[in-house]
């Protein structure tokens, strides 16, 4: 845990101010230390059991004096989306951003670069509200490299396609669908946070900054259309395998013909001389084996001339 005293400007670990009406506290801690906060802030327990839960769900919530956020981090690990929960409590005397027991590099550097931001913004009117922009700011851009890193990856597994299908890429296929519904699922969800944001019911925004969480906003709006679009881009893959297979499978099959094509005149041929009927001519021929060895060796040529020229072969 550490922290930032506006109002006294200092910062602390472990010893968190008692609140009063001029306190502007910012908080970073672990989900495991909340409870210890408990009783400074006044959280609703729910709230608490909530960022202690990590139930992976988004939502905007008002209570008395503050408003509570839970959020999702999502990014590409395998063949799965691992999900990271990042929780916010926000009202007009203190910020107080939750992170996991194991937040990931990523998540590690949003605490870093708001704690880094606040030497930035504590001669401001309002520092809380401009950290508070900035979680979502930097939230946004980290979801905005994900998507980007999970688009490369399906690009690579489209050309991989392209080139040829292999029976394994049907698993992989199937879970970049569902990694990029579970991507689709979650900006959908924390696009709504970004419209409860901007309703303010607890008033704790001043006016002049609603104008940034109406780009963080519209943001969150292109990163869902960004996951939608990925989520065709995957149902795509499908389809691209589908007739490649479909493809590759053809000229397997036309080839078979092919050479079943050549082979057939010559055992037709055989096939007639193979029968034990007694006037059949060419039976007791001298030359008869090799001259019925050199129609079945002209029917070849001739088969191989047509499909040459009708550029078959």
């Amino acid at each position: 845990m550490k922290g930032y005293n506006f109002t006294a400007g200092k910062e602390f670990e472990a010893d968190i101010p008692a609140l009063d009406d001029d306190s502007r506290l910012l908080v970073i801690c672990n989900s495991s230390e909340l409870y210890s906060l408990l009783d400074i802030f006044g959280w609703d327990m729910d709230t608490v059991d909530e960022c202690t839960n990590l139930d992976e769900k988004i939502r905007y919530t008002n209570y008395d004096g503050y408003d509570f956020i839970s959020m999702i981090y999502a990014e590409p690990e395998g063949d799965t989306v691992l999900q990271r929960e990042v929780n916010i409590f926000f009202s007009e005397k203190y910020l107080t951003l939750v992170l996991p027991e194991s937040p990931g590099e990523n998540l590690s550097k949003l605490a870093d670069i708001t704690y880094a931001a606040v030497p930035l913004v504590k001669n401001r009117p309002v520092p809380l509200i401009h950290l508070y922009y900035s979680i979502f700011d930097n939230l946004t851009s980290f979801y905005s490299d994900s998507l980007e890193e999970f688009e490369n990856r399906i690009e690579t597994m489209t050309e991989s396609i392209e080139i040829h299908p292999k029976k394994d890429q049907i698993t992989h296929i199937i879970s970049m669908r569902k990694m990029a519904y579970t991507y689709k699922k979650l900006l959908r969800a924390l696009s709504y946070v970004g419209d409860q944001v901007l309703v303010d019911d607890n008033g704790s925004l001043d006016r002049s900054e609603l104008k940034h969480f109406r780009g963080i906003n519209t943001r969150l709006a292109k990163l869902y259309d960004f996951a939608d679009n990925l989520y065709d881009m995957s149902n795509d893959l499908l389809n691209l395998y589908d007739s490649k297979s479909a493809a590759q499978m053809n000229k397997t099959v036309n080839k078979l013909t092919i050479i079943t094509l050549f082979f057939s005149p010559p055992a037709l041929i055989a096939g007639i001389y193979g029968m034990n009927f007694i006037h059949m001519p060419e039976r007791n021929w001298y030359l008869g084996y090799p001259v019925a060895l050199v129609y079945m060796l002209m029917t070849v040529v001739v088969i191989y001339i047509i499909l040459k020229r009708k550029k078959w072969l």
